[in-house]
């Protein structure tokens, strides 16, 4: 084939490219624009064989640029703006957790039986809630939940609004899931030790609670968010023990070589538990503190036990993988 042929057959993948590339760059509809990733493929082969058969420079620099072209309008789609966000939490985050169920449901053990096994034994030993809670968390415990407080008070005169308290929240909430994540890299000892001393600090929280204070204010205060923020730091140890043991097990890989992959899988683990957490931040901000009916805060904190469950098992099913 001569240059001239081999140019003539490969021109209506280039203009179809370029077509497609242009529709893209300026958000016109197009029915076929899902062969755009087939169509680069092809024109990238028709450069690497252009190349290799010495073609005109006019055709090898046409093709190279319209390469270039095609690569950056495909990554910029692939993986960047909202759209990545979005699909990254309601995909690829349900999918990376169904994934390590088996993980989950270990975590989610070693974080809830010790916290109720403490929960259970500080009525009659309550040393145990005092030396974990320490002064001042007693002090901020009875505040919250004694016999004649109320949390929207303590809320109030702590924050001044609800605004305040949920930039608190957040940043309390999401600090504490990025370093239980960040702990893992000590070949994930210091995920299960972050993971272990929030389950009995919250064991205790609860204890003493029921040893000197009021407990259905505590429940009416918690079953909503709840949900959101104890899942989320369940899943960001289990994302940090995905990096520690690659760490520890890199298998053939060189060690820096598994920590990055690890902490590419660990990623919608991790920005999902941080979405969580998040979520909690805004529940506990402006729902929490609302002086409603228990049945009403039960109703909402059940609800929101269901909608999280239905979310991890079933959203993202029926798409791609995640990597």
């Amino acid at each position: 084939m001569t240059p001239a042929q081999f140019e003539k057959h490969i021109e209506p993948r280039w203009q179809k490219l370029e077509k497609l590339l242009t529709d893209v760059e300026y958000g016109k509809p197009r029915e076929d624009v899902e062969e755009l990733p087939a169509t680069f493929r092809q024109v990238c082969h028709d450069l690497s064989v252009a190349q290799h058969r010495m073609s005109p420079q006019r055709l090898t620099q046409q093709l190279n640029a319209l390469a270039i072209r095609g690569y950056r309008v495909l990554e910029r789609h692939s993986s960047g703006g909202w759209e990545g966000f979005v699909r990254l939490f309601i995909v690829e985050f349900p999918q990376a957790v169904r994934k390590e169920w088996r993980l989950f449901w270990w975590f989610t053990a070693l974080f809830y039986l010790p916290a109720v096994l403490i929960a259970l034994i500080t009525p009659s030993h309550p040393e145990w809630a005092m030396a974990l809670l320490g002064p001042d968390g007693m002090a901020q415990v009875e505040s919250m939940y004694g016999e004649s407080s109320k949390p929207s008070d303590y809320v109030r005169e702590s924050f001044g609004s609800g605004f305040a308290a949920f930039c608190f929240y957040i940043w309390n909430n999401v600090d504490i899931d990025f370093k239980t994540f960040a702990g893992g890299i000590v070949g994930g000892v210091g995920s299960l030790f972050a993971l272990l001393f929030n389950a009995l600090f919250l064991g205790a929280v609860f204890g003493y609670v029921h040893y000197s204070g009021n407990p259905m204010t505590l429940y009416t205060w918690v079953i909503a968010h709840g949900a959101p923020e104890l899942t989320g730091l369940v899943i960001s140890a289990m994302a940090g023990m995905r990096v520690g043991w690659s760490v520890l097990r890199p298998g053939r890989l060189e060690r820096r070589a598994a920590l990055v992959l690890a902490g590419r899988k660990a990623l919608p683990l991790l920005v999902g538990a941080a979405v969580l957490t998040s979520i909690a931040a805004v529940l506990e901000a402006f729902w929490s503190p609302l002086n409603l009916p228990p049945v009403m805060k039960f109703t909402a904190g059940g609800l929101c036990w269901v909608v999280l469950a239905v979310f991890l098992i079933f959203s993202g099913r029926g798409q791609a993988d995640a990597a």
